[in-house]
């Protein structure tokens, strides 16, 4: 009768690694995930865990199947999009976790720690900073000690006998990580001299990108006031002009025309028309560079006005600067601006219509203020003066916790709450000039940005990110107005969290945010040498040679040169590392005793045992006797019994061991 083949089981130490491992590349995308499903991607680790430290028994097959097609259901019905991105990576990480349910064998648990290092390069898809090198390097370190420790679990298995203890974590974790460094020079080769391509041979397609944290396609009260808890960069930015004051900053991005008494959108024409006209490059004073993170979305940001289309970009008819392609990685763009540039001279009847266009049966408290401000204002400019006078002497605040708005936001923002974020002023002022009958829209971007005299460039957050309105008057054109400066002047000219009362939670510490935009510089370099280092800049690597273009030929001779001298640093290493040059530890350890035990005097034969060593030691180290029977027992146990205790532990009990001579007695 043919046996069914079992594999071997697994239990103890390995175990322990195994989920440390999975839990280690869980970490980002249980940040990224509901917390509902973040506590079900958690619980089999849990339960995991707790067989094994209470020796349960594997769950049967049928509660298993119940749990798996229970986990499923909650998943898509969380994400609902079966296609997007975030989904596809939530199902593998909650599909490993589950795996854990039935990992008691030893091929179940290599699977589990190999599928983790799978898991941990999705996480790339999301983001690519310079944290990520650190989690890379946790993932695969915890990784190898899991499957160094599996294979010897499997080798002393299958010949019968009982693994041995082995170092001790910090031992394990320090020999994993000197394979991740023996490694570093063929991957700084491959990285650096590996042909790359233009453009990714493969790519994620539009409609399963998922939405970043940034700004959106509509407005409404409270969006962009989320943002002010991002710290995390948006863009950075290196003049080769004077840079603008903080108050010049208005960095543009979505420009909304509609509104449904609600939230604001973008129009058609907006979006889809091309601007008529834009200044001439020799009329711009504003020279820079951007570096913008992915943000998935088609927007890219300049300040007004752009005088040049970066590659592969469109600008609109009200001056959006738009990426043909979401940016789902990192961009970099040279632009120009013009700021005295004018906007639309003469307005269309097709434009004016929708820049005055409001829902009707909204607001009728502001509606019949804005009526008495008409009848007795001259010109429009007056009008938007007397509105901005409005804001700054009444008793209005500026508060990232405003009051809720119901139907009639306007309304009960003008005349009830008066407190408000950004985007509630934009909008109600934006309302207040179309009842005026003076074209306006909202437009959003972010505003202003630290300046790092270390690194020479200004960095801007998703915590800058600001609203504010144009207008539309005869002979200027469209002309930036913003409300929130008559409300909190220190907003733009200085930054949010100046204009705040109190912090944003419990670390939010003026220190601590100069020190984290002190050393972005760090992210910045990253950004730079790693992230952007694309086909383009690969064909320029010795341009400081000469050599201005390296073509597939001479990538592939440089990779086959900087291969062979990463083979010249590790083959060396790996000799050393040679079970016949090292010998096992335990031994090493041992080898040790003996040498200082012979140095003190004891005659030691080759032949003898752990408790013969034992015994002729205790008749030159009368005082010590207990201490060297102690450590040659330990020494016998390791070598020879089941569970002999740790290495660690005898390899301390080595080191601290010392002769103690007689007084007098020369050494």
């Amino acid at each position: 009768m043919k046996m069914k083949r079992q594999g071997h089981p697994v239990k103890g130490r390995p175990v322990y690694w195994v989920i440390a491992c999975l839990l280690t590349a869980l970490l980002p995308q249980l940040a990224a995930m509901p917390a509902h499903l973040a506590l079900l991607t958690l619980a089999p680790l849990a339960w995991r865990l707790l067989a094994e430290m209470r020796g349960w028994k594997p769950m049967y097959p049928l509660l298993r199947l119940a749990v798996t097609v229970a986990a499923m259901v909650v998943l898509f019905s969380t994400y609902g999009n079966p296609f997007g991105r975030r989904t596809a990576v939530s199902l593998l990480a909650l599909m490993l976790s589950l795996k854990l349910l039935e990992m008691f064998k030893i091929r179940d648990a290599r699977l589990v720690a190999s599928l983790a290092l799978f898991l941990a390069a999705t996480q790339f898809l999301f983001a690519q900073g310079l944290g990520m090198l650190a989690y890379g390097v946790a993932v695969m370190a915890t990784a190898l000690v899991s499957l160094t420790l599996l294979a010897r679990a499997q080798a002393f298995g299958a010949a019968q006998s009982p693994a041995p203890i082995g170092a001790g974590a910090r031992r394990e974790l320090g020999y994993s990580l000197r394979l991740v460094a023996i490694a570093l020079p063929a991957a700084l080769a491959l990285f650096m001299f590996f042909p790359r391509w233009s453009s990714p041979m493969w790519g994620v397609p539009e409609e399963s990108l998922d939405a970043r944290s940034g700004l959106s396609g509509e407005m409404t009260p409270g969006s962009i006031q989320s943002l002010f808890m991002d710290d995390t960069p948006a863009f950075r930015v290196e003049f080769s002009s004077p840079v603008p004051s903080q108050q010049d900053l208005y960095w543009r991005g979505p420009v909304f025309w509609n509104f449904d008494g609600r939230s604001w959108e973008g129009s058609y024409y907006g979006r889809n028309i091309a601007a008529r006209a834009r200044p001439r490059p020799d009329d711009a004073s504003l020279y820079y560079t951007v570096l913008m993170e992915p943000t998935e979305q088609h927007w890219m940001f300049a300040l007004d006005y752009p005088a040049v289309t970066p590659p592969d970009s469109r600008l609109t008819l009200d001056y959006q600067l738009m990426s043909r392609k979401p940016v789902t990685r990192l961009r970099q763009y040279e632009m120009m601006s013009d700021p005295d540039f004018t906007d639309s001279p003469t307005l269309s009847a097709t434009l004016r219509d929708q820049a005055l266009r409001l829902p009707d049966g909204f607001n009728p408290r502001t509606r019949e203020l804005m009526a008495e401000w008409r009848a007795s204002a001259a010109t429009d400019a007056e009008l938007v003066r007397r509105a901005l006078a409005h804001f700054n002497t009444e008793p209005f605040r500026y508060t990232l916790n405003p009051a809720l708005l119901t139907r009639h936001s306007v309304d009960e923002f003008l005349f009830d709450t008066r407190e408000g974020f950004c985007e509630h002023y934009a909008s109600a002022f934006t309302v207040m000039m179309r009842m005026l009958d003076i074209p306006a829209r909202v437009v959003t971007g972010y505003q202003g940005g630290w300046y790092n005299e270390f690194g020479d460039y200004l960095l801007v957050r998703q915590s800058d990110a600001h609203a504010w309105s144009e207008v539309w008057l005869p002979g200027a054109g469209w002309t930036r107005v913003d409300p929130t400066a008559a409300v909190a002047p220190s907003r733009i000219e200085r930054n949010a969290m100046d204009a705040l009362d109190g912090r944003r939670h419990a670390f939010d510490f003026a220190w601590v945010r100069q020190v984290r935009n002190g050393v972005d510089w760090l992210g910045r370099s990253w950004n730079d040498w790693v992230i952007a280092f694309d086909a383009a800049r690969q064909s320029r690597l010795l341009s400081a040679f000469g050599i201005d273009n390296l073509d597939a030929r001479a990538l592939v001779v440089l990779l086959a040169l900087g291969l062979s001298v990463a083979a010249a640093f590790i083959v060396p290493v790996l000799l050393r590392r040679a079970p016949g040059r090292r010998g096992d530890p335990l031994a090493r350890s041992w080898r040790r005793f003996r040498r200082r035990l012979t140095g003190a005097g004891v005659n030691l034969q080759p032949s003898m045992g752990p408790m013969e060593v034992a015994a002729a030691a205790a008749g030159v180290l009368p005082a010590q006797a207990n201490e060297v029977h102690d450590i040659a027992a330990h020494y016998r146990r390791l070598r020879y019994a089941e569970n002999g205790g740790r290495l660690d532990a005898f390899t301390r009990a080595v080191r601290g061991f010392r002769v103690n001579r007689p007084k007098g007695e020369h050494q």
